[in-house]
Protein backbone atom coordinates (compact mmCIF):
# COMPACT_ATOMS: atom_id res chain seq x y z
CA UNK A 1 0.00 0.00 0.00
CA UNK A 2 1.53 3.09 -0.51
CA UNK A 3 1.33 6.20 1.45
CA UNK A 4 -0.89 8.14 2.38
CA UNK A 5 -0.93 12.06 0.77
CA UNK A 6 -0.14 14.92 3.56
CA UNK A 7 -0.66 18.53 2.72
CA UNK A 8 2.79 19.86 2.46
CA UNK A 9 6.01 19.69 -0.09
CA UNK A 10 7.15 16.60 -1.62
CA UNK A 11 10.50 16.17 -3.56
CA UNK A 12 11.98 12.97 -5.44
CA UNK A 13 15.06 13.00 -7.39
CA UNK A 14 15.23 9.78 -10.10
CA UNK A 15 18.01 8.71 -12.93
CA UNK A 16 15.78 7.25 -15.94
CA UNK A 17 16.68 6.08 -19.42
CA UNK A 18 14.87 7.69 -22.17
CA UNK A 19 12.07 5.35 -22.49
CA UNK A 20 11.81 5.51 -18.41
CA UNK A 21 11.51 9.14 -18.56
CA UNK A 22 8.82 8.80 -21.78
CA UNK A 23 6.58 6.21 -19.69
CA UNK A 24 6.81 8.53 -16.27
CA UNK A 25 5.52 11.85 -18.46
CA UNK A 26 3.25 9.70 -19.99
CA UNK A 27 1.57 8.54 -16.19
CA UNK A 28 1.68 11.67 -15.46
CA UNK A 29 -0.10 13.23 -18.44
CA UNK A 30 -2.86 10.52 -18.44
CA UNK A 31 -5.69 12.37 -16.41
CA UNK A 32 -4.40 15.94 -17.83
CA UNK A 33 -7.61 16.11 -19.26
CA UNK A 34 -9.87 15.83 -16.05
CA UNK A 35 -7.65 18.26 -14.62
CA UNK A 36 -5.74 16.29 -12.69
CA UNK A 37 -1.93 15.78 -12.96
CA UNK A 38 -0.26 12.14 -11.11
CA UNK A 39 3.19 11.69 -9.85
CA UNK A 40 3.89 7.66 -9.05
CA UNK A 41 6.41 6.59 -7.54
CA UNK A 42 7.04 2.86 -5.32
CA UNK A 43 6.77 4.56 -1.79
CA UNK A 44 3.62 6.78 -2.86
CA UNK A 45 1.01 8.19 -5.44
CA UNK A 46 1.03 12.58 -5.93
CA UNK A 47 -2.39 13.50 -6.89
CA UNK A 48 -2.98 17.51 -7.86
CA UNK A 49 -6.16 18.64 -9.11
CA UNK A 50 -5.83 21.92 -10.89
CA UNK A 51 -7.62 24.75 -12.27
CA UNK A 52 -6.68 26.45 -15.47
CA UNK A 53 -4.70 29.14 -16.25
CA UNK A 54 -1.80 27.13 -15.74
CA UNK A 55 1.39 29.09 -15.38
CA UNK A 56 4.48 27.37 -17.14
CA UNK A 57 8.29 28.29 -16.18
CA UNK A 58 10.90 26.70 -18.58
CA UNK A 59 14.56 27.53 -17.37
CA UNK A 60 17.53 26.10 -19.05
CA UNK A 61 20.94 26.37 -17.89
CA UNK A 62 24.18 24.84 -19.55
CA UNK A 63 27.78 24.08 -19.73
CA UNK A 64 30.50 22.20 -21.46
CA UNK A 65 30.63 20.45 -17.80
CA UNK A 66 26.35 20.22 -17.38
CA UNK A 67 23.07 20.78 -18.64
CA UNK A 68 20.13 21.26 -16.54
CA UNK A 69 16.21 22.31 -18.00
CA UNK A 70 14.28 22.79 -14.80
CA UNK A 71 10.02 22.92 -15.95
CA UNK A 72 7.60 24.00 -13.23
CA UNK A 73 3.84 24.08 -13.27
CA UNK A 74 2.11 26.63 -10.95
CA UNK A 75 -1.57 26.27 -10.51
CA UNK A 76 -4.64 26.92 -8.08
CA UNK A 77 -5.34 24.00 -6.80
CA UNK A 78 -5.21 21.13 -3.74
CA UNK A 79 -3.03 17.87 -2.82
CA UNK A 80 -6.07 15.03 -2.48
CA UNK A 81 -5.96 14.59 1.40
CA UNK A 82 -6.60 10.43 0.52
CA UNK A 83 -4.81 8.55 -2.50
CA UNK A 84 -7.64 7.31 -4.60
CA UNK A 85 -7.27 3.87 -6.58
CA UNK A 86 -4.41 4.53 -8.92
CA UNK A 87 -6.00 2.62 -12.86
Amino acid sequence: MREKIEYGEFEKEMELNREELKQFLQKMLEKLDQGRITCQFKEREVYVDFEEPVKVEVEYEGSSEREELEIKFKFKGKVLPEVPPFQ
